[in-house]
């Protein structure tokens, strides 16, 4: 076997072997600042032979079963670190990617296969030939995620991309700020971040954030919950009550429903709320957030009409769970608004993962692209440590801008999204640029 396999003009998905470990070179650095820009998405144009221009695809790959390192001919221990023989005597930098490559669920191995993909792209386009990413597979699974956190410090990985889970993250982040090894994750679970923890992940309490923002600029000072009683549905309840008091409004009323219910007594109670606060002040939309998905929607939205309050005087708010072609066509939910990355930023992106996997990329895909070109980026400056993770300048990634807090959450750029009878819009993008100060 030889441990490099070139790839021409097509780059196949990664096919993830136990033990299996995947050296990417290319040949671009990141652009400088300003702007904070790490990544567009767009393959890069190189010089190949013949004088003519190539793309990314041109990158040459490396994939190899290495077992044990240290008895392996085609791996090194120049400084200490797992290094490939080609790589020998240089200044490596290492990204070891911890996700759940042989997860019990179809879809999870799915997500965590497409999200390597993410990183791949971000390397083609960025990354250098001293840098170099060791996928490892966690399982989903606690105890294995310390384990691979093990292997990832003494094969001398600068920095961690993943896990997935917030246990899994939990896990780990403790003994990796120890050996001061950042750790940029996966979970939207907020509770996961801190510790050396930085979620690359797009909170609910984030969208939150952005939507209620948005709607107090429009006037709108009193919300109304309705929703699942799940762990979802309350945590953006108590995202909803936190960011509406700091926008000087109030939350009138909370209804949830159990996840099997219609809903229906629920709509009807929330619905007596919503006449009463109109007839007593007409002239103020009130904001309704449905934190709900697919089908289920499609039940609960309508139950408000139903039960006799006037659309036209409130504002339908959803989350990023909305950003679904399916149920844009309700009638119910014209006029709708949520928050989301702003879809301009993602269009290169998209086309060109879908060109080179032949398949659309999932939002985690892009997320953990934008993690890889930061990863690369901070690298390029001699700079992966915790003070350049937190750079309050932030980041632009194809996801927008986003920079991390000192607590281990992110803050983002997000773009507010209307419905509409011919399919979502954006009515507001996100910014290209934080506040000075501190996040």
């Amino acid at each position: 076997m030889t441990l490099l396999q070139p790839l021409l003009r097509t780059i196949k998905a990664p096919s993830l072997l136990l033990a299996s470990f995947l050296f990417a070179t290319a040949c671009a650095t990141a652009p400088a600042r300003p702007p904070v820009q790490i990544g567009t998405g767009s393959p890069r144009v190189e010089p190949v032979p013949g004088g003519q221009a190539g793309t990314g695809d041109d990158v040459d790959i490396g994939m190899a079963d290495i077992g044990e390192p240290e008895q392996n001919d085609h791996t090194v221990r120049g400084d200490g670190g797992l290094t490939p023989a080609f790589m020998a005597g240089r200044d490596i930098k290492r990204a070891a990617v911890l996700l759940p490559f042989s997860h019990p669920n179809a879809q999870v191995r799915a997500e965590a296969e497409s999200m390597l993909a993410g990183i791949e792209l971000a390397l083609f386009e960025y990354a250098g030939d001293d840098f170099m990413i060791i996928p490892m597979d966690t399982a989903g699974k606690q105890s294995v995620a310390e384990a691979r956190l093990d292997e990832a410090i003494k094969d001398k990985a600068d920095v961690v991309l993943g896990p997935l889970f917030g246990a899994n993250v939990k896990a780990i982040r403790e003994r990796a700020l120890d050996k001061k090894v950042p750790v940029i994750a996966f979970s939207n679970d907020r509770s996961a971040a801190g510790g050396g923890a930085y979620l690359a992940s797009i909170s609910p309490e984030e969208e939150m954030s952005r939507i209620v923002q948005y709607a107090a600029s429009k006037g709108v000072r009193s919300f109304v919950f309705l929703g699942p009683d799940t762990a979802y549905g309350r945590e953006i309840e108590t995202a909803l009550r936190s960011e509406s008091f700091r926008n000087g409004g109030v939350v009138l009323t909370s209804a949830f429903y159990g996840e099997e219910s219609n809903a229906t007594a629920e709509a009807r109670s929330v619905s007596g709320v919503l006449k009463s606060e109109i007839a007593r002040n007409s002239r103020q939309k009130i904001g309704v957030i449905i934190p709900e998905r697919g089908v289920k929607l499609l039940s609960v939205a309508p139950l408000l009409p139903y039960n006799g309050v006037d659309l036209n005087k409130v504002m339908l708010i959803g989350t990023s769970l909305w950003d679904d072609s399916a149920i844009w066509r309700e009638p119910a939910l014209e006029g709708a608004v949520y928050a989301r990355t702003d879809p301009d930023n993602l269009t290169d992106f998209t086309d060109t993962y879908r060109r080179i996997y032949g398949k659309a990329p999932t939002d985690l895909a892009a997320q953990a692209y934008d993690a890889a070109a930061l990863t690369v980026r901070l690298a390029s400056e001699n700079n992966l440590k915790y003070n350049g993770v937190t750079d309050p300048d932030g980041f632009f990634g194809v996801n927008g801008l986003f920079r991390f807090r000192l607590d281990g959450t992110t803050e983002r750029g997000l773009a507010v999204m209307q419905i509409l009878p011919t399919g979502a819009v954006v009515i507001e993008h996100g910014i290209s640029q934080f506040p000075s100060g501190p996040s």
